[in-house]
């Protein structure tokens, strides 16, 4: 979660329940979004001086936004270039595919149909989220330069890659995409397989 935190600061300056908001929407897949896990995050980030924070009252409630530090910018760098290992996660629910032969032939049927409903719903959210997401535009470059405005240097970096930001942000999206259809294919057609197994 500590990597996700520093790339979400690298774009803006954030609130925990920014942070919150934002992995909810976006991020299920990815990590918790437990309030308790974030700020167990932010404390560790804070402690090894990756990020830090600003105070401010809105509405007569002291708040924090925190933003990323050279050395957490340095650290996500290195991070993100080391290769993904991305068949190497866990999901504790593939037990329960594992072990679905245990349950009645009538119910398994009905577990499939809710679980590709599950898939057609995050399906729906994923291309509305790509409905409109579009090309780098001067509004982003804006919001970098106002981002950075203090730091010249990665204002550079991030005028640099930008373009590159926003085609890999668009890629991930557009693999949500394409694993969410496979998923949806797939316990179709289990179903289909389940259903010739048990004549």
């Amino acid at each position: 979660m500590d990597k996700l935190i520093l790339g979400l600061l690298m774009a803006s300056r954030l609130t925990v329940y920014e942070i919150r908001t934002i992995i909810r929407k976006n991020f299920k897949d990815i990590c918790s979004d437990s309030l308790g896990a974030i700020q167990f995050a932010i404390k560790k980030l804070l402690a090894a001086e990756m990020i830090t924070f600003s105070e401010y009252v809105e509405k007569s409630v002291n708040k924090k936004k925190y933003s990323i530090t050279d050395k957490g910018r340095a650290e996500l760098l290195s991070w993100l270039e080391t290769p993904a290992n991305i068949s190497g996660g866990t999901n504790m629910e593939l037990g329960k595919l594992l072990f679905m032969g245990m349950v009645p032939a009538e119910k398994r049927a009905h577990l499939m149909d809710e679980v590709i409903a599950i898939f057609e719903k995050d399906l729906a959210y994923l291309l509305a989220v790509k409905s409109v997401i579009g090309e780098v535009n001067d509004a982003s470059e804006k919001q970098w330069e106002e981002y950075f405005k203090s730091d010249s240097e990665y204002l550079a970096f991030a005028r640099e890659n930008a373009q590159s930001m926003s085609f890999f942000q668009r890629m991930t999206l557009q693999y949500g995409i394409d694993l969410t259809k496979y998923n949806i294919e797939w316990f179709k057609n289990l179903k289909e397989l389940d259903k010739e197994n048990i004549k």
